[in-house]
């Protein structure tokens, strides 16, 4: 293969001849090498881009949500946010807008929320549409065990669901947290913080 992403949900995608497709665990090619590009499956769809515009098939290569888009990304809690004139909304995995385009970016729902791109900023809304915390962010990371990172300035801190911002904004790097921490870095130190916002186990580097 030219190139080839890891397997995920029995599929992984691969590019042969110019063109990607998908093989199963045995290396059999179970969806032909057909589109210009994809991403990896996800809840049982995976975006793909056909003739320019992007589309979702099953794992059979059943198109289910035809080309239409001029951008989508992978579906997250049974939403995909997706790109249609120039803005960005969400769709169902039918195909139909649960929340119509109206943001100038989009990212994926974690936790109920996701964050969004209003003008310059960056906010969060819920599955309904609503923005439930205000777009004031230079940069907002998606929701991981109740917080998310935020750039104010130019330092990362972390807000909860809330918008109140649990660790104040301190990092040059701030990563989304796992198991009780999450990976940050001031200055030439790099470590982990846990969610009071203690440091923890700081390497020098």
């Amino acid at each position: 293969f030219e190139e080839a992403l890891g397997f995920s949900e029995g599929r992984a995608a691969v590019k042969l001849n110019g063109l990607w497709g998908f093989i199963d665990k045995t290396g059999k090619m179970a969806i032909n090498s057909q589109y210009l590009a994809v991403w990896s499956f996800t809840e049982g769809l995976a975006g793909v881009k056909l003739n320019g515009l992007w589309g979702f098939i099953d794992k059979s290569g059943k198109m289910t949500i035809n080309p239409q888009f001029k951008s989508v990304f992978s579906f997250k809690e049974g939403l995909a946010n997706v790109e249609l004139t120039g803005k960005w909304g969400y769709i169902d995995k039918t195909g139909n807008f649960m929340i119509e385009p109206q943001f100038n970016y989009a990212t994926f729902f974690a936790e109920g929320l996701a964050a969004v791109r209003v003008g310059g900023k960056w906010g969060y809304i819920d599955k309904t549409g609503k923005i439930v915390i205000e777009p004031q962010f230079q940069v907002a990371g998606f929701f991981s065990e109740g917080l998310a990172a935020v750039l104010v300035g130019e330092k990362w801190g972390y807000i909860d669901k809330t918008g109140t911002m649990i660790i104040e904004p301190q990092f040059d790097f701030a990563s989304y947290f796992s198991g009780g921490f999450a990976s940050v870095k001031w200055g030439d130190i790099a470590g982990y913080v846990d969610k009071n916002g203690m440091i923890v186990w700081p390497v020098n580097r």
